[in-house]
């Protein structure tokens, strides 16, 4: 498992990104953020594959309209049994 250290910013995108997809516009709505700032990280956490476009269309006035969602890993290390040490 990849692991990354990401601020606090980056951290609650993907929280919003992860219980279903959202717009860059959305995800700034929700954290109250400026959308540039948000298309910025989601830019570079697509670039570290933790999110993707789930979604794009062309919308009416003639823009790209493009849903993203988290795609964190799932970590089972707890879900793995050891067998225990022989004496």
């Amino acid at each position: 498992m990849i692991r990354a250290d990401l601020d606090d910013t980056a951290r609650e995108i993907l929280l919003t990104t992860l219980a279903s997809p959202k717009t860059p516009g959305e995800v700034a709505r929700i954290l109250n953020l400026p959308g540039a700032m948000i298309m910025d990280y989601l830019e570079l956490l697509e670039r570290a594959g933790l999110v993707c476009v789930v979604l794009s269309y062309w919308a009416s006035e003639g823009r790209i309209v493009r849903y993203y969602e988290a795609t964190l890993p799932v970590d089972i290390s707890d879900l793995v049994r050891e067998e225990p040490a022989a004496i």
